[in-house]
């Protein structure tokens, strides 16, 4: 391959700490490749050569590219957890660790021992509701054991800098509690290869000391990624002997919940490793111009990173960017995944997602047409938690339902009695679904024979409530899409999961899942008594496929240090880009944490990028508008410089706000072209004069760039009071919403 100035650089580096910054697909594992293979050309010793991966996939690709370029002893190759394993095994052969069991703990193993902890731990009524919604508690429960596990801090202590509700404070409890269980059972799971040696070296200097200044050379690859325990790790290993060379992209850091922080790249390693030398590598291998001008416009809003911009390399693909707007956002990705497969085999085409809820439509589009796709770590749409009272209610439309054993009647009532919750004890509804469990289709009359003395009044009626969807179920002309809105309207199924939820994530992904499926069978348009053999056949023809091929259907987050020939992102609106969990203003850091994870998403395409975000909304008050980031980057405007620039054209004008960026680019490339300032034209806006005078004052209609449509409830000298149709009323600072209003 031919090497830019910036890989040979790197290359010839020969003492001393280093920093590389490199941009998403700069070829930084060739580069760090060559630079092994000319220390070792130069005569260092092998065996004080340490080189850290991310991950085992990295690892296994880095040690064969490694053999590809050189012949010989090779250094090592590891990973973080690798490395401490190996630690871990020396220290045990010292006395100094109890030994352990060779069988890991697996994530599945871990679960079930911490939600049954938790149901110990937590009191009578969060027990009750840890033993119904398994999954709400676990997946909080189990990031709280990752950030604990991520760095050498009691977990009282981490619990304190949390976000978690005080609800959750038995988690510290539950925690001890498990660590106790795996140090009985002598077991360890995959994070404790790090945890138990390291907190052990922070309890022992002098031990720590043993297993330093034995490198010369220490290289960390994906260095954004780091956390606190492994920094630790790092410095512990290289004392004032190891030369340490980092390389990593700050603009990439999107693994926060883990514990990573772009701060250690961007100023803790120059504060421990004085004297590093900065290299960039900015050529991209990956993408085309497009993607390149788009993604740094993006990014350059952040403030926390480096002033680096990503250049498209020569001889890359002119990858084609298209910007779609479709308020029906899985349709257009079904069509254009129809379209891509002309050309592309199924596992070439990426659809990635901010929340996986966002692909419950899709899915279900995709099974209609029998394309195979791939979920990985995911469950696939129908078995979700959220939409099992949907698929009973079908059951008893098409007769199944009564024909079943009795414990499966009994399970699925308890489940359709208890999502969404009642304020009911849950002793009480598993005896009524107990006895409902035996009778016949006259379920009515069944519960109307009930001994209910327990229930108050108001109990009985939500019961009652409930149980009458059961018998609309049985109506021979009532449809999936009327039933599933009776239901919805019926238990306030939203509110219900807005109430149980553990957190805004969780609700937004939930109502998200139930509201694709609800449009789905809108425009299936079939009777409720059919419903179920039709969701029966989607079910045997995803069974039918290989999990493992297909089109990919996965989180940004997964996605990280991936690419794929096409790539699309769908539902690119104001509420997941950038995503507010809690329906509250985001502080600047986490605006800048969703910029990043949407960077990630665009620089995995190597040559189609489609974006599909809403229709221009200006009709419907509740409708979700343009992503702020797709507003921010002037995509059509900035997709007119290349052709401009194809065709020999003298000057563009293109809005204000880009041209720095853009004239920059264009320097990189040699492009001669005079970028101007488009003139906008906008129609003048007269704002209202609103009165302070509570008897006369008028309610004036605005639209928020973020928010949507609101009315001005108050003003004050700096402030207005504006509540909008989300139900949030917000006080917002004049001087800085006003840009961001337009009065109707």
């Amino acid at each position: 391959m031919q090497l830019t100035d910036q890989q040979l650089d790197i290359i010839a580096h020969d003492q001393g700490h280093a920093k590389v910054i490199a941009v998403a697909g700069a070829g930084k594992t060739s580069t760090l490749a060559l630079f092994i293979r000319n220390q070792l050309q130069l005569g260092q010793n092998p065996k004080r050569l340490l080189v850290i991966m991310y991950n085992k996939s990295a690892q296994i690709d880095f040690s064969q590219k490694l053999r590809k370029v050189m012949t010989g002893a090779l250094p090592q190759v590891r990973t973080f957890h690798s490395l401490g394993l190996k630690i871990y095994q020396g220290l045990i052969q010292q006395g100094l660790l109890p030994s352990f069991n060779e069988k890991l703990i697996s994530q599945s193993e871990q679960e079930l021992i911490l939600w049954r902890l938790m149901q110990q731990y937590a009191n009578k009524t969060l027990a009750q509701e840890i033993l119904n919604d398994k999954k709400k508690w676990l997946d909080p429960m189990m990031s709280f054991m990752e950030q604990v596990k991520s760095c050498l801090d009691p977990a009282q202590a981490v619990f304190n800098e949390s976000d978690l509700p005080k609800q959750c404070r038995f988690f510290v409890q539950v925690f001890e509690a498990f660590e106790d269980w795996r140090k009985q059972q002598k077991r360890i799971s995959f994070a404790d290869m790090l945890y138990d040696p390291c907190l052990l070296f922070s309890q022992r200097p002098d031990l720590a000391a043993h297993y330093a200044n034995h490198m010369d050379w220490i290289l960390v690859d994906e260095y954004q990624d780091i956390n606190p325990i492994q920094q630790f790790l790092l410095e512990t290993l290289a004392g004032k002997r190891a030369n340490v060379m980092v390389i990593g992209d700050p603009d990439q850091t999107i693994y926060e919940f883990r514990g990573s922080s772009s701060h250690f790249m961007l100023h803790y390693f120059d504060e421990h490793f004085e004297g590093a030398k900065h290299y960039t590598l900015s050529r991209s291998f990956r993408y085309g111009h497009d993607v390149a001008l788009l993604s740094n416009q993006l990014i350059q809003l952040n403030k926390q990173r480096q002033p680096v911009m990503a250049i498209a390399h020569e001889s890359n693909p002119n990858t084609k960017v298209q910007l779609h707007k479709d308020d029906d956002y899985a349709q257009r990705t079904l069509t254009l995944i129809k379209q891509a497969l002309l050309d592309n085999k199924a596992d070439d085409i990426a659809v990635l997602l901010r929340l996986w809820g966002i692909s419950a439509p899709l899915e279900l589009a995709l099974l209609q047409e029998n394309i195979p796709y791939q979920m990985a770590h995911h469950s696939w749409v129908l078995e979700r938690h959220e939409l099992q009272p949907f698929m009973m209610l079908f059951e008893v439309a098409a007769g199944v339902f009564f024909q079943q054993r009795p414990r499966k009647r009994f399970q699925s009532l308890l489940m359709f009695l208890t999502l969404p919750a009642l304020k009911i004890k849950r002793a009480e509804l598993e005896s009524i679904a107990n006895q409902l469990s035996q009778s016949d289709e006259k379920i009515m009359r069944s519960f109307k024979d009930l001994d209910l003395s327990q229930l108050s009044t108001w109990q009985k009626q939500q019961v009652e409530n409930r149980l009458q969807l059961i018998e609309l179920a049985q109506h021979p002309r009532i449809t999936a899409h009327q039933l599933i809105n009776r239901y919805l309207r019926e238990t306030d199924f939203y509110k219900g999961l807005s109430d149980s939820a553990f957190s805004g994530q969780q609700v937004d992904d939930r109502i998200a899942t139930v509201q694709g499926f609800s449009r789905f069978m809108a425009k299936l348009n079939i009777s409720a008594a059919n419903t179920y053999e039709y969701l029966e056949g989607l079910t045997q023809v995803k069974q039918q496929q290989d999990q493992n091929t297909g089109i990919v259907i996965s989180s940004i987050h997964r996605a990280k240090g991936l690419q794929w020939p096409v790539v699309i992102l769908p539902a690119l609106n104001n509420h997941y880009y950038p995503y507010q969990s809690d329906g509250e203003m985001q502080q600047a850091t986490s605006i800048e944490s969703e910029r990043r994870l949407f960077y990630v998403a665009m620089t995995r395409a190597m040559h189609q990028l489609h974006l599909i975000c809403p229709m221009d909304a200006n009709s419907a008050a509740d409708q979700k508008t343009i992503s702020p980031f797709i507003e921010s980057m002037q995509v059509p405007a900035l997709l007119k410089l290349q052709p401009a620039i194809k065709n020999a054209v003298d000057e563009l004008s293109i809005p204000k706000g880009v041209i720095p960026y853009a004239e920059q680019y264009a320097h990189s490339q040699g492009w001669t072209i005079r970028l101007k300032a488009l003139v906008e034209t906008k129609p003048v806006m007269t704002k209202p004069k609103l009165t302070s005078n509570a008897a006369t004052f008028i309610e004036v209609w605005v639209k928020h760039k973020t928010f949507g449509k609101g009315v001005i409830k108050s003003e004050t000298q700096n402030h207005w009071r504006i509540q909008f149709h989300d139900g949030q009323t917000r006080t917002l600072d004049k001087h800085i919403a006003a840009p961001m209003l337009q009065w109707l």
